[in-house]
């Protein structure tokens, strides 16, 4: 298994998690990504306790620990009131209860962690300006092919190339993604500008008919990072980063209360952004021969249990641990897979069952809840200690 060498499409959150889980299980690993350079947008990024331990896992405890906010105080607000309907926690003793903490983090910073210790490992497992085309496979080798007219050979092949994966159409046949009928904004804004209006709690979801809106500090307070989503039956635009304006925004949000409303508007032109929100239905299988899927690419979630990235997380880490194990590559893909389907099938359905809570016509039904990542006990998955 030393000699196994390993394809990885997509130089994402996911894809390098699982190059650096690969990497510890002492595997030669190239990653071949179709962006001609390296870059995330410019998002913040929730780390819950379970994601926070994949990311142990592959080396980046330290760099969370000196980079990362840790969330005081969380919780859900009524979307005229401000009133607290219900607190997702009222200190920051996630250690304690889960072995690890939650952070907060520009996606960026972790982004350029995970290139920065697989190029320590090995300065030349990234490729760039390669855009996968198709796939071959015989004897027991995985050939992939490039729009760029490049190709290559390896062992197994993980498709990360995210929700319209060219590598799970070459697997399992086209299937578009669909439009859910959602769009979701996002923001940035330096947090001395907002200060007074991150009230009453550091972190917070405020909870509207349709809508919802969420904030929280990243880089050590030093931003405030916003995202809204809501219901809506115009869209005719595809894109991550499509650019929206502060009134295009109020037009969905300008019911709410005066906080969340004074955070847009704090919006600096230019740096305000929408996207449309796809899904697909669970794969029934995820692995061809000597290909699988990892991440968006298996499993592409909405955002409302803020489970997407924790779970491409999630699945790096585990793919790693199954090649330690394995005696073949069969059964490290087989264990892989048996590991992680039905815990991602479940956070994919639950998902769409929690925009409905969080979207419904009457927010007080929230009164006295709490997240639904903490209804479900979503925290408590430790890769290092899951069975594999």
């Amino acid at each position: 298994m030393k000699d196994t060498h390993i394809l990885v499409i997509g130089a994402g959150i996911g894809g390098l998690t699982a190059t650096l889980a690969l990497q510890k299980a002492g595997l030669k690993v190239s990653v071949y990504e179709a962006a001609p350079q390296l870059g995330e947008v410019g998002a913040g990024l929730t780390i819950s306790p379970n994601a926070t331990h994949a990311l142990e896992y592959v080396g980046l405890g330290p760099f969370m620990a000196a980079k990362g906010d840790k969330p005081e105080a969380g919780a859900g607000l009524h979307y005229k009131t401000g009133e607290v309907l219900y607190h997702t926690q009222r200190d920051s003793s996630f250690k304690q209860k889960y072995g690890a903490e939650y952070y907060q983090i520009h996606r960026a910073d972790l982004h350029d962690a995970l290139a920065a210790k697989a190029r320590e490992r090995d300065p030349g497992v990234i490729r760039v300006g390669h855009a996968f085309v198709g796939l071959d496979q015989s004897g027991g080798k995985v050939t992939a092919r490039f729009a760029n007219g490049a190709a290559a050979t390896g062992d197994v092949l993980i498709g990360c190339d995210g929700v319209r994966s060219v590598v799970r159409a070459a697997l399992f046949g086209a299937e578009a993604p669909k439009f859910t009928g959602q769009v979701s904004f996002r923001g940035m804004v330096e947090a001395a500008r907002v200060l007074e209006h991150m009230v009453p709690t550091p972190s917070a979801t405020t909870i509207g008919p349709g809508r919802i809106f969420t904030r929280y500090f990243v880089r050590h307070r030093a931003f405030v990072n916003f995202v809204g989503i809501a219901r809506t039956d115009r869209w005719t635009e595809e894109g991550w980063s499509i650019p929206a304006t502060v009134d295009e925004m109020l037009s969905v949000y300008g019911d709410f209360h005066a906080h969340a409303q004074a955070i847009i508007k704090a919006a600096p032109p230019g740096k305000l952004f929408k996207w449309a929100l796809f899904d697909r239905d669970p794969l029934a299988e995820w692995t061809v021969d000597r290909v699988t899927l990892l991440g968006d690419a298996a499993h592409p979630m909405l955002p409302f249990l803020g489970m997407g990235a924790a779970m491409g997380l999630e699945d790096g880490a585990m793919l790693g641990r199954a090649f330690e194990v394995a005696s073949t590559i069969d059964e490290a893909l087989k264990r892989y897979e048996a590991a992680r389907k039905e815990r991602t099938k479940m956070v994919l359905l639950n998902s769409r069952k929690q925009g409905l809570i969080y979207q419904s016509e009457d927010p007080t039904s929230m009164r006295g809840s709490t997240s639904g990542e903490l209804r479900l006990g979503l925290f408590d998955y430790n890769v290092k200690t899951s069975a594999i």
